[in-house]
């Protein structure tokens, strides 16, 4: 079996023993200037990337801190700082989880092209959005992917992000198996393309979907 992820430069990919897991990074992440940090009651993560770009640790100990799920919670952990994280790790249950906390205002540090699920979701607090990264195609990796998609080269796809699912949508084909990390990125490329049928993880994350794969995907 072979799993193709599509994940960006400098992501972790994941080792495993049942298939040979091949990586594409079509984006790559570069870190950007971004203004003075809002004060507020929590702040929240919610990629490892925004981690990795974020340069005011000392501006944030003491506060509340969330992440969107464990890689990002891990990241901060590694600069010395607790977070908390929902059990599902996706923007909408991120704010939830952050409305269940009785959070009066939030600053979110986030991805220049996230989505506005969280935003839309947190509009009974004052919220802020600090953008402390963005990501560019590459577009050689780009057609070295698509040559995999469009020839059925692999067994598998996992698309881990909306971005990457509208990047590779057209290139989709139902000859091997399409899985999803979470809801919003089936809700993308369901929207692209509703003709293909795609495999969901249960747990939103890279581990989820190894089990996914494991456990069901490649019995079909």
């Amino acid at each position: 079996m072979r799993i193709l992820f599509l994940r960006p430069e400098g992501s972790n990919i994941p080792k495993v023993d049942f298939a040979e897991v091949i990586n594409i990074p079509i984006f790559s992440p570069i870190c950007i200037d971004y203004p003075s940090l809002p004060l507020t009651e929590a702040y929240a993560f919610t990629s490892s990337n925004a981690v990795k770009c974020f340069h005011d640790f000392d501006k944030i100990k003491g506060k509340q801190i969330l992440s969107i799920g464990k890689s990002t919670a891990k990241e901060l952990m590694a600069h010395g700082i607790n977070s908390l994280y929902p059990p599902n790790y996706d923007s909408l249950d991120l704010a939830e989880f952050i409305k269940s906390k009785g959070i009066k205002s939030l600053t979110a540090i986030r991805s220049k092209k996230a989505s506005n699920d969280l935003k839309n979701s947190l509009q009974n607090i004052e919220y802020h959005e600090i953008y402390d990264y963005d990501t560019i195609i590459n577009k050689e990796e780009l057609e070295k992917s698509k040559d995999y998609l469009e020839n059925c080269k692999i067994d598998v796809v996992v698309l881990t992000s909306s971005e990457i699912a509208k990047a590779v949508a057209s290139s989709l084909k139902n000859c091997y198996k399409i899985v999803s990390i979470g809801p919003m990125t089936t809700k993308t490329i369901l929207s692209l393309r509703p003709d293909l049928k795609i495999f969901q993880s249960k747990i939103y994350d890279i581990e989820g979907v190894i089990d996914l794969i494991k456990r069901e995907v490649k019995f079909q």
